[in-house]
């Protein structure tokens, strides 16, 4: 059978990997770069990410899981390290667990203990679907250092703000909830019910039948008391960066493909010609094709595939999938002035933003004796990113050896109050995968938990 994709981002290309390894023919359709934004680019010496990134899960994830199935290599994936914030001019480690929220700087005294105990209080006694994390710290009478840090924080796991950051994104995102007791209740339940899952093995049909029976509120509560023990304990997410950038990734995709051809067209049109066929029309030709992985931006479907009932049904939903743009400045400095020594990254809460120095992990990435420097920030101007760089790193925009200017939608759809998902199972030959098609984690790891729930169900295994 011969299946279309269309986009040759990360989620593309893993769906490339793994349907050509299980006997398809496949075609794949980029009209731009290969990779999307899991890619890198070669400027002045430097080589530069599409944007900051770390690589989550790597003990257990969906894009390793998928990487040793299908791949002949695997990126050498260096430990991260943790995650800071810098506050006057000094870092400290994000609180997760109880003991670092007790002990933290960031917060006053009287805020960790309201902290704390309201944390345990929501395992307790569970929380609403769409509770934002503004609907519940607004109400514990927190200092302004305070506010501003969840405010922070909720940019750096979605891409919003705290008022339209749901509350199980907040616990999920510091690995108290498991990102699976969540799932069932993104996805239509009609879809959930009868998912085969490959993906995550200890989820059946009939614990998300359980789940789904329970409700989210006393699914919450149900879970209280493993919620809280993770919360005591802190949690365990093995994540990295690979050596070579993320440029490496792509390629390792690229260097396993062996019988799938790539077009470099851009797809204009997708018509289903009869129940298990159909053409992709490009600006270049029309392709036959049986199945279609779809792994652009859902939000253009109804203008691409538009004549497809369960397209047309879908319509307002996904016209009005959230994405989230992002402003990322990548600097070169001299190594000795480099002001981030260290493995790992920081974020910044005047204006929320997340920085790290990636020669930190491959020195090859920027010319000898030059450190590489990348900050990405959300819905803010070039001169508001440029002031906060040089207010928080001590660093002159205008004597640095090297200034790039990335924009870019890091975020098809942002895990946000009321966001919609589509479930990659439109029809038994029409599929959808990326970072619009699945709610956990960000980025690359999104989109690549949406190729295994993809091939979960194409595959029926």
């Amino acid at each position: 059978m011969k299946v279309g994709i269309v986009g040759g981002g990360i989620s593309g290309l893993l769906s490339a990997l793994a349907l050509e390894k299980e006997g398809y023919e496949v075609i794949l359709f980029e009209k731009d770069k290969i990779g999307g934004l899991c890619r890198s680019e070669n400027i002045g010496g430097y080589q530069v990410d599409t944007g900051v990134h770390a690589i989550t899960m790597l003990n257990n994830g969906p894009l390793i899981r998928l990487l040793k199935k299908y791949s002949n290599y695997i990126p050498n994936f260096i430990p991260y390290g943790d995650y800071y914030i810098r506050l006057n001019n000094k870092i400290h480690k994000i609180p997760v667990s109880l003991q670092e929220w007790l002990t933290t700087p960031i917060v006053p005294h009287k805020d960790k203990i309201l902290i704390t105990t309201k944390t345990i209080d929501l395992m307790s006694m569970g929380f609403e679907k769409d509770t934002s994390v503004y609907d519940v710290v607004n109400t514990l009478g927190l200092s302004e250092t305070s506010l501003k840090f969840f405010d922070t924080i909720s940019y750096f796991l979605t891409g919003k703000d705290m008022k339209n950051t749901p509350l199980w994104r907040l616990f999920t995102g510091a690995g108290y909830i498991p990102e699976d007791d969540i799932l069932p209740f993104i996805y239509k339940d009609s879809k959930i019910n009868p998912m085969k899952s490959i993906l995550v093995k200890k989820i059946n049909p009939d614990r998300i039948r359980n789940i789904l029976s329970k409700g989210f509120l006393k699914t919450i509560k149900d879970g209280s008391k493993k919620y809280i023990s993770k919360f005591i304990s802190g949690r365990y997410i093995s994540h990295g960066y690979p050596l070579g950038g993320i440029q490496s990734i792509t390629n390792c995709v690229l260097n396993s493909l062996k019988n799938t051809t790539i077009k470099h067209e851009e797809v204009l049109s997708i018509e289903k010609v009869k129940e298990n066929s159909y053409i992709i029309g490009t600006n270049n030709n029309n392709y036959d094709v049986d199945i279609v992985i779809f792994s652009a931006p859902s939000r253009t479907l109804p203008d691409i595939a538009k004549d497809i009932d369960e397209i047309k049904k879908l319509e307002d939903y996904l016209r009005n999938i959230k994405f989230t743009n992002s402003l990322t400045v990548w600097i070169g400095v001299d190594e000795d002035k480099n002001p981030l020594k260290y493995k790992g990254s920081e974020v910044w809460i005047d204006p929320p933003a997340w920085a790290k120095c990636i020669t930190n992990y491959d020195k090859s990435l920027a010319p000898k004796g030059k450190a590489l420097i990348g900050v990405s920030f959300v819905n803010k101007s070039e001169k508001e990113a440029f002031e906060a760089i040089e207010r928080h790193l001590n660093i002159d925009i205008d004597k640095v050896d090297f200034l790039h200017i990335q924009r870019a939608v890091p975020e098809q759809a942002s895990c946000c109050i009321g966001q919609f998902f589509v479930y990659p199972k439109i029809n038994p030959t029409f599929y959808v995968v990326g970072t619009d098609a699945d709610p956990r984690s960000m980025g690359i790891t999104r989109a690549a938990y949406s190729v295994e729930v993809m091939l979960s169900e194409l595959l029926n295994k």
